[in-house]
């Protein structure tokens, strides 16, 4: 079967399972197509069964199957690579090893090698964050960055399909009690191996990237109290507010269900404990004045999100551009170190939490935060 056959049926199967999946019923196939995602070295052809499996999705027995094979982790890595091939691909590096030989190379280099057939799947590779070396065709990173033709889905579509492909983020019985227990792919996507690489995403610095990670960590973490209270550890606070850009109401809005419900205090009841300021029960304390979170927990995400970016100096509120460039983004920065780097040159590597130390603000050395005022 020819390539544009292969992507016009699955086309088709999606459009006609859309429309009469309740005749349908269970795809025997759903475990076969999921596979396929991995094994083809065809980026339209991966991309293409994405909608059919969202289609899928509405009968439960294909859900079950979906993630029986191991999908959701499947996803989370095919969204790891397709962020950094989208943004940051010629930042990354990899070592290569043919028989006897080391030596250190671009990820574009490697593509050109590819193509002049210098290297193949067999070639031995290794990177910062690799137990060991591996076979080039053994690392979905480079299997998929060296696959054919242009890709249908942008990071954030996949994102955003990621999020649409199960009805996941419904958390509520008919009776309105939390659904127990959390349904398996949440319980999957909040697990160690796929909640930091979502959570990772948002380093990106790309704005619809950083938009969809914000709202797909937003939904994990909803009415999920265990991957709630320890959403901290995956640092995606330390990555939201290294963001420098303008577009924060979904990150305000993470901000806004996840403000005081952080385990970082050692445990659940001394994050929600009423009797503590805000500025100790917040995981944002001490990172961010305390008059913005505040408007957070008051206003609302996007009140949050328009003072981040403006310039204010009344008794309520003195944040500046100056304040979040050169004090807040300066000093998140420092503290991650060389990972953005080490994140370019192997997608799969994973940030160590480390407590971070008060941001300190120089315009507010002479200031007293008294009863929500300056």
């Amino acid at each position: 079967m020819s390539h544009w056959e292969r992507t016009t049926s699955a086309r088709a199967m999606a459009i006609v399972y859309e429309q009469h999946y309740k005749t349908v019923g269970y795809f025997s196939g759903t475990a076969h197509i999921t596979v396929l995602l991995d094994r083809t070295d065809d980026r339209s052809l991966r991309h293409r069964p994405l909608f059919l499996l969202k289609a899928l999705m509405k009968d439960l027995a294909n859900a079950e199957a979906y993630v029986l094979v191991g999908a959701c982790v499947l996803a989370v890595n095919l969204l790891t690579v397709l962020r950094l091939l989208w943004s940051h691909s010629r930042n990354g590096c990899i070592l290569t090893k043919k028989v006897l030989k080391l030596d250190l190379w671009k990820k574009d280099a490697i593509r050109r090698l590819w193509s002049k057939k210098a290297i193949d799947w067999t070639t031995r590779c290794w990177a910062s964050g690799m137990l060991d070396w591996k076979k080039l065709r053994d690392i979905r990173e480079l299997r998929w960055a060296l696959a054919l033709r242009v890709p249908v889905l942008t990071p954030p579509q996949f994102l955003c399909l990621l999020y649409s492909s199960e009805n996941w983020h419904v958390h509520l019985d008919d009776a309105g009690e939390i659904v127990t227990p959390t349904p398996g792919v949440k319980r999957i996507l909040s697990s160690p191996c796929c909640l930091p690489h979502i959570a990772q995403a948002i380093l990106s610095g790309e704005p619809s990237i950083v938009e969809a990670a914000a709202a797909l960590l937003k939904a994990i973490v909803t009415r999920d109290p265990k991957a709630m209270i320890r959403l901290y550890s995956t640092s995606a606070f330390y990555f939201a507010l290294a963001y420098p850009g303008s577009n924060l109401l979904s990150i305000g809005q993470l901000f806004t269900v996840t403000l005081v419900h952080q385990g970082f205090h050692g445990g659940e009841e001394a994050a929600v404990s009423a009797s503590l300021p805000l500025a100790k029960r917040s995981v944002l304390g001490g990172l961010l004045p305390e008059s913005l979170l505040y408007v957070l927990k008051r206003s609302g995400p996007a009140a949050f999100a328009a003072a981040m970016v403006s310039d204010s100096d009344t008794p309520e509120i003195i944040w500046t551009h100056k304040m979040r460039a050169e004090n807040l983004i300066r000093q998140v920065l420092q503290h991650l170190g060389d990972f953005p780097q080490k994140l370019s040159q192997y997608c799969h590597v994973l940030y160590d939490y480390a407590p971070m130390p008060p941001v300190k603000y120089p315009e507010l050395r002479d200031e007293m935060w008294c009863h929500h005022y300056y």
